[in-house]
Order: C-alpha cells, then sequence, then structure tokens
C-alpha cells in the first residue's frame, strides 16, 4: 500500500480534484442515499454524530440531498514480543465523504455521486517490526493524503441493478463478509492473498483506481456482481496521491454470486462464490530472476453466518430490549499458479458474539484465524539459495472486543499473534534461523463527526 510524505499543495490539489468530479457529474444529477437516514440531532450519548446536527444545518443539508460524513480511526498498537525489533506503533486515517442525491437535488431518480478523500498519518508495525505479509492493522500504510473513491452511481429496476463508474475499491464490495468486519487486521477484509499477489495489492484501501462495477438482485435470495478495474492501481508513476488515473495497465475483473439463507440454524446467512483475473503484464516470477509472468486468476468462496440469538440488553439508542447473537465465517481463496504468486492458497475464519455482556448490547466480541500458505515454487527458490529457512505459511490470530460507548464512539482492544511473519522469512542478524512468532497488542478509536 504505497503512499508519500504531502504537503498543503497536494492536499489543495485531492480537494480540488474532488471538486471538479462531483461538480461535472452533479451538473447531469446526483446521489440517493440507501441507508437509514442519520439521526445529527439529540443529546451526546444518543446521535450519530459527535459534532451533531451544526444548528439544523446537517439534516436540512440530507433532506436537499446532501450528505457529509467524516470518520477519524486511530490504531495504538505494540509489539510485546517476536518479530523484528521491540516498538510501538500508531497509524491513523481521517476518512472524509461527500454523497449528493441527485433525486432530492435535481429529480434524477436513482442517481448519486459519492467523491471521498484519505488523510493518512503515523507509522505501523508489519513492515519494520513484525515483518509479516498479513498487515497488523487494515487502516496502516505510509503517510499520505489521497484521494479515495469518486464516482457517479445509478440505480434502476426498483434499486435491484446498480452501475458506479469513477474510480472504484474492490475491497468493500468483492470477498466481504459482515462477520469478519469487526477485526482490526487488514487480511480479514481483503484476504491476504490478494494484498500479496496483486499489482499494487488490487484495487482496495488506499488506492482506488478507474473501474466500472454492475450489481443486480434476482429476488431475496440470489444477487450477482461484477467489476472491472485498471490492472495496477499505482501505475507507472507510483500514484501518490491516487490523482494519476492509470488506464493502460491491464484489466482487472471480479464477479461474485450470492445466496442469502436461512441456513442449517434457521438463521440468516449468505453464501457467495467468485472468481477474479487480472492481465497485467506485471507478475515477476517468485523463483526466476528476470522472469515476468502475464496475468494471474483466482477462485474464492465465502460463508457468513448467523447460528444463535436469544434476548439481550438494550442497545444505545432504543430502550426495546434488543436481540444477541452468535455469528460465524470463513472464506478460502485459491490461486492456482505457483510460479508468480507468492501465496497460493489462503483460509481464515472464526466467529463474534454481539451483546455477550448484560446491558451491552452493541458490543461484540470475535477471534478470528487466517493461513497463508506460501507457493512451492516460492519454496524452491529458499531451497536453491541455501543456509536459508524454507518459508512454508503465516497465520495470524486475533481477539477483539469492540465497545460502543456512542453512536459516534468505538474503542476496541485487540491482540494479534503471529505465527512465522513473512511465511518463515530469516532473521536480518541470523539469516539461518526464521523470525520469530511476533505478539502485538493494540488498541482502536474510531469517531464519527
Amino acid at each position: 500500500m504505497g503512499g508519500v510524505n504531502s504537503g498543503c499543495g497536494m492536499s489543495k490539489r485531492v480537494v480540488a480534484a474532488a471538486a471538479v468530479a462531483i461538480s461535472f457529474v452533479a451538473g447531469a444529477g446526483a446521489a440517493r442515499a440507501e441507508d437509514d437516514a442519520p439521526s445529527y440531532a439529540g443529546d451526546l450519548l444518543t446521535r450519530d454524530s459527535l459534532t451533531g446536527d451544526w444548528g439544523g444545518a446537517r439534516t436540512k443539508l440530507y433532506e436537499r440531498g446532501v450528505k457529509f460524513e467524516a470518520t477519524y480511526t486511530g490504531d495504538a498498537s505494540t509489539l510485546v514480543s517476536g518479530g523484528l525489533r521491540r516498538d510501538e506503533g500508531f497509524s491513523g486515517l481521517l476518512q472524509l465523504g461527500l454523497t449528493l442525491d441527485l433525486e432530492k437535488l435535481v429529480g434524477w431518480t436513482g442517481g448519486e455521486v459519492y467523491a471521498g478523500a484519505y488523510f493518512i498519518r503515523g507509522h505501523g508495525l508489519s513492515t519494520y517490526e513484525v515483518g509479516n505479509l498479513l498487515t497488523i492493522s487494515n487502516i496502516e500504510a505510509d503517510r499520505a493524503n489521497r484521494l479515495g473513491e469518486v464516482y457517479f452511481k445509478q440505480t434502476l429496476f426498483d434499486d435491484r441493478f446498480s452501475i458506479r463508474v469513477g474510480q472504484l475499491l474492490a475491497d468493500s464490495e468483492f470477498v466481504v463478509s459482515d462477520t469478519a468486519g469487526l477485526f482490526v487486521n487488514s487480511t480479514f477484509g481483503w484476504p491476504g492473498l490478494m494484498g500479496t499477489n496483486l499489482p499494487s495489492g488490487g484495487p482496495a484501501y488506499p488506492v482506488p483506481t478507474p473501474g466500472v462495477h454492475v450489481a443486480y438482485e434476482f429476488n431475496d435470495a440470489w444477487s450477482v456482481q461484477a467489476a472491472i478495474y485498471n490492472g495496477d492501481p499505482a501505475g507507472h508513476n507510483v500514484n501518490p496521491h491516487n490523482l494519476d488515473f492509470p488506464l493502460h495497465e491491464g484489466v482487472f475483473g471480479i464477479g461474485e454470486v450470492a445466496y442469502k439463507t436461512d441456513g442449517v440454524f434457521g438463521k440468516p446467512g449468505v453464501i457467495k462464490a467468485g472468481g477474479w483475473f487480472n492481465t497485467a503484464n506485471k507478475f515477476d516470477d517468485v523463483r526466476l530472476s528476470g522472469v515476468t509472468h502475464g496475468g494471474d486468476y483466482a477462485v474464492y468462496g465465502v460463508i457468513d453466518q448467523t447460528v444463535a440469538e436469544w434476548g439481550g440488553g438494550q442497545d444505545l439508542k432504543d430502550p426495546t430490549p434488543s436481540t444477541s447473537s452468535l455469528s460465524v465465517f470463513a472464506r478460502a481463496v485459491f490461486a492456482p499458479q505457483q510460479n508468480r504468486n507468492l501465496i497460493d492458497y489462503y483460509f481464515d475464519a472464526g466467529f463474534n458474539v454481539k451483546g455477550l455482556i448484560a446491558g451491552r448490547a452493541d458490543d461484540v466480541f470475535g477471534i478470528a484465524g487466517a493461513y497463508a500458505h506460501i507457493s512451492r515454487d516460492a519454496q524452491r527458490a529458499d531451497r536453491d539459495d541455501g543456509g536459508v529457512p524454507v518459508r512454508s505459511s503465516e497465520m495470524v490470530f486475533e481477539a477483539s472486543y469492540k465497545a460502543q460507548l456512542a453512536p459516534w464512539l468505538a474503542l476496541q482492544p485487540f491482540a494479534q499473534y503471529v505465527v512465522r511473519p513473512g511465511g518463515g522469512d530469516p532473521r536480518p542478524a541470523d539469516p539461518s534461523r526464521r523470525i520469530k512468532n511476533a505478539t502485538v497488542l493494540g488498541f482502536r478509536t474510531q469517531v464519527e463527526f
């Protein structure tokens, strides 16, 4: 996930680019909000945002079709043992978003415009302290100001069909598990196989890329989605602020079918299956120096299932008793081409419990684990070198507890244990031995403004 230091001039370019994109499409029409109407009014402990209703202006803007969002996420972490060197890290992300509902603004039914930006600060632990492949924090990235997603969206056929065109991310749409969304490690969002194997990590935070996304719901059970993106979001110029909009780096295509079911437990769940391909000519051979391959592909599956529900305590905004639940997830990704993939298959699984503690109906506790297998060709390269450990796999385990103290404030302590960082990479000071297993303790703070 690339990025560089940037100054005030580049910040202005980010804002200007977003404004131009919004103004251009808004001239033709803009967005309908799909979520429930936010509640900006009320006291500090019940309203949806820290800054409230801005004297009533925020609700009026929303009613007229303008929605502004600002979220700050901060992850403080400490490498307690193992890894490359003991240290502390902090990653901070301020994410801004502006949605324009074109139906409310100009009468364009089903139209929406969105523009976002990332302001990334801090220094995470993964690269220089832990040495792992499955990044400790899903907001960890190099310091930079970046343009986020910018797109026009149109829905048709009673919202069953949608199309988005613009600068897009794939990690918010594909291979998604709602249950896995609790966890801090990045691999429980965009699986580590994709983040490691794809050029620039693929179209995932913090590097959206030009693309087109379509989705269709056949009925309450079946749906399908597909998208094509530029094959390398970074392009030739690294694209440090997401302002290059590369279009000539091959094609990354991905498709997914989903089936919602009550499952064997009689509770809501979803099963997903999909696959992706990339035509970029940027896949280095993992064993042979100087050899490059064109194209790559993988297939995947996701299971997300609620297995139990019971009476819980009150949530933050509703005095009536809410429902506590136990949910599980499992995902698998397979990339068969051994000669161009460092990771050839990947699994993760876990569970979370909502409302575990009486009276804390909005809190969530969970445990999950992930396994990334090093491909045979990469292992052969280690044997060719001799005198270094042969990499085999990396695993990570995480336990997290998200305490929702107010609708706009969440605090989340977490612990991660990394087995064989880097898949079993050698220690810099002693290449004959692997990097030690690492223990990381951390604390996430998330604020909705």
